[in-house]
């Protein structure tokens, strides 16, 4: 981007004479012009002005910045066309991050009389331009009653590079205050486009938006296109919140959640015991898809059994053992589904006995708890190689949550039967795999779960090219919904089939992302994971050991001790 606000200077570019890139500015503010008038504005009463219109052009060319023979363009995005547009949509954080100085600041000196013309014209309109957004900004606040908001708002406008100079006593026009109805209207906008609603929502409400109102919002420059309130980040006044919270009681659970909190400061018992049904469902809509988010939404949830049940899934999932063992600790026994949620973990964490016994007795802890304790039971008959009778205990599994509504762990266990009937023998595996992908069809990440699996499966029967095409889409489901952690365990995955083909600079390359993606995804246990994978390609014994420490502070006994027999072959 040619940056002309302030400094003069093309991002990435070294190019650094005054001139060229005066020029450059030129052609992106006023757009193609022919080559003489160039060169007569530039080098008036210069004796040939078009020798050194060219000596220019050479530089901007050599950098690629312009175009053309005759009429000459430039090439580049200017951020005077970028601060228009944040000026359009009154984002006064991107216009400050823009508006580093005034136009060409420091890069007018010795110009030809109409150069120097067009430049302080340009600074002057820029300037105006600037301070216009501003003052319609804070006319509109004033208008809504933030008088307080309004006076700040302009006071930064004025103190802008070169705005102030400007101006000389100019002030925004006084204000009357938007008539009731359309001060409602505007509110209700606002706060749909808040909470992420669209307008239909008030049409299932039976609310209508008088064209009154409307217009007067128009008038005022509080609505833009489309109906969208132009003003962003408002303080919320009372009245405001108390129209969320009208809106939020009468809407549907999953629709009022945003339209909650913005009237927080005026809940009732009610609202609080209604919002806090809210997050529980959204933390458990969250948790097969995005475990990380159901934990961060159950941090606003009111504290209650079900919260803690929830908060431990998620940890489980995230791989983090030990800390879900302390929630659960905490909890005491108060916790209904404490033995099915620690014999979870404790299978986790390689106590495969403990974990049995845990969840041996769950009759009365309904279809969910049911399906856990078989599932987990299935898992231990796999590992003692009892393929057909694991795979019968991960069928039952799959019926108690498809009972419980727990798709994912419907889908969790038809994945598990899978395998079990693959390492069995049993030509039924592809089946209940097209169950599970169907099951999964509304849900790209388990999807993506369930891909990789087969892929290891197809890896194992030699079927190498179809392996590496199950992970790749494996990875495509993560990067469609934009899941770190997912993505981090496909490339996982592929970093593992490239090193066991013997493709070792693949191998790395798939590692060190899959370790990024961990990291940004604060997915410890994948970290670990990831590194012992690059350090066992790498034979870096320290950096296997370190990994090794990591896996067994999360609690991954299982996996650390997988780890240390390779580590001591």
């Amino acid at each position: 981007m040619l940056r002309t606000l302030g400094q003069l200077r093309v991002e990435g570019c070294p190019l650094g004479r005054t001139k060229p890139l005066l020029l450059l500015a030129y052609l992106a503010l006023e757009g193609p012009k022919p080559r003489r008038h160039l060169a007569e504005l530039f080098w008036p009463g210069v004796e040939d002005p078009l020798n050194n219109l060219s000596v220019a052009l050479n530089a901007l060319r050599t950098h690629g910045l312009v175009e053309g023979q005759d009429i000459l363009k430039a090439r580049v995005p200017c951020d005077v066309e970028e601060l228009r547009r944040a000026l359009r949509q009154k984002d006064f954080p991107r216009v400050r991050a823009l508006y580093q100085g005034a136009f060409l600041e420091g890069a007018d000196a010795h110009l030809g009389e109409e150069l120097e013309e067009w430049v302080w014209s340009t600074r002057e309109r820029i300037a105006r331009e600037v301070y216009r957004a501003y003052r319609e900004a804070a006319e509109g606040l004033t208008a809504l009653g933030l008088g307080g908001e309004a006076a700040r708002l302009l006071e930064e406008g004025r103190g802008l590079p070169g705005v102030g100079q400007v101006l000389e006593g100019e002030e925004p026009a006084p204000q009357n205050p938007l008539p009731e109805e359309a001060e409602a209207t505007f509110w209700t906008l606002y706060l749909l486009e808040q909470a992420g609603l669209p307008l239909d929502v008030l049409q299932d409400l039976g609310i209508t938006l008088g064209l009154e109102a409307l217009e007067a919002l128009h008038a005022r420059g509080l609505l833009g296109p489309g109906g969208r309130p132009t003003l962003r980040d408002l303080p919320l006044p009372p009245k405001a919140q108390a129209l969320a919270l009208t809106l939020a009681r009468r809407l549907p659970l999953g629709q009022a959640r945003a339209l909650y909190r913005l009237g927080k400061p005026l809940w009732t018992e009610e609202d609080r015991a209604r919002m806090g049904r809210a997050l529980l469902q959204e933390a458990k809509n969250r948790l097969a898809q995005d475990p990380l988010g159901s934990l961060e939404v159950l941090e606003e949830a009111p504290a209650s059994p079900e919260a803690t049940a929830l908060r431990v899934r998620a940890l489980e999932r995230l791989g983090r053992y030990r800390e879900a063992w302390e929630v659960l600790e905490e909890a005491g026994e108060g916790l209904a589904e404490a033995p099915v949620l620690k014999g979870l973990l404790l299978f986790r964490m390689g106590r495969v006995e403990e974990a049995l016994e845990s969840v041996r007795s769950v009759e009365g802890l309904g279809p969910w708890a049911q399906g856990e304790a078989l599932n987990l039971e299935g898992l231990v008959r796999m590992g003692q190689g009892a393929f057909r009778e694991a795979a019968d205990l991960f069928a039952r599994a799959a019926v108690r949550f498809l009972a419980a509504g727990e798709t994912a762990r419907q889908v969790d266990a038809l994945n598990n039967q899978a395998v079990a009937l693959f390492e069995a023998g049993d030509p039924r595996a592809e089946e209940v795999f097209a169950e599970a992908l169907k099951a999964a069809e509304d849900l790209p990440l388990l999807q993506g779960r369930l891909l990789l699996n087969l892929g290891l499966i197809r890896e194992r029967s030699g079927r190498l090219e179809e392996a590496e095409a199950l992970y790749r889409t494996a990875l495509r489901r993560a990067e469609e919904v934009g899941n770190l952690e997912a993505m981090g365990r496909a490339w996982n995955n592929l970093g593992a089939f490239f090193h066991r083909q013997g493709r070792k600079e693949e191998a790395d390359a798939a590692y060190r992302e899959a370790l990024r993606l961990a990291r940004e995804s604060r997915e410890w246990v994948l970290t670990a994971v990831a590194m012992a994978n690059l350090a066992e390609l790498k034979e870096d014994r320290a950096a296997l050991e370190e990994a090794i420490a990591l896996l067994e502070e999360a609690g991954q006994e299982s996996l650390a001790a997988r780890y240390r027999k390779r580590l001591q072959g």
